[in-house]
């Protein structure tokens, strides 16, 4: 008869996450692991597949609460959603603002030294997710009359949200993208006419 578990799963994939979200994939230990979590080892490598699956459902866990909390007003928004979404970025209290950065750009960066394709797949997933989520809310802003090519500038915001994650995981602040939010939301908003 198995043993009952000895941790809240959902109370653990948050303690992990906010671990390696802090720590990174490598830098953390499963000694570490387990003292963050309160998940031993053998559950780690039994009910995750090991410190790679633990880190894969930390990070799906993550990626899913942003999609369905800061992303989804995109889906039927427009170009206002899309400033909320950057605002949010540099917002204290928001989920997507940390001084640690983002758990899915450090992630891409990590995994340029590790070159694990699950890490890799995870990552790009996301940006994907992320992006038909901004061509969403600009294709719905097109139908206003609007005139700009969507998908261009679905792909720059991708690029610009790793810089502002970026910079506030080098700075150590919630804020310190806050001057590429502004120059971003300013070019948006401009885009709709008075």
């Amino acid at each position: 008869m198995p043993r009952p578990k000895s941790y809240d799963r959902e109370e653990a994939l948050t303690k992990a996450c906010n671990a390696f979200w802090q720590h990174g994939f490598q830098a953390l230990g499963i000694r570490e692991l387990e003292r963050r979590t309160g998940v031993n080892q053998f559950a780690i490598r039994s009910e995750f597949g090991g410190k790679e699956g633990f880190f894969l459902k930390a990070l799906q866990y993550y990626c899913d609460a942003a999609i369905t909390t800061e992303m989804a007003p995109m889906k039927e928004g427009g170009i206002q959603e899309v400033i909320g979404f950057l605002n949010g970025l540099v917002t204290p209290g928001s989920m997507t603002s940390s001084e640690f950065g983002c758990l899915v750009v450090n992630t891409g960066i990590e995994n340029a030294r590790i070159q694990s394709p699950r890490l890799e797949a995870a990552v790009q997933a996301y940006w994907a997710t992320l992006e038909d989520h901004f061509r969403t809310a600009l294709e719905n802003a097109q139908g206003s009359g609007l005139n700009f090519n969507a998908t261009e500038l679905a792909q720059a915001l991708i690029a610009a949200v790793m810089g502002v994650h970026a910079r506030n995981r080098t700075q150590g602040s919630q804020v310190a993208g806050t001057p590429l939010v502004k120059v971003l939301t300013a070019t948006l908003s401009s885009l709709v006419p008075e």
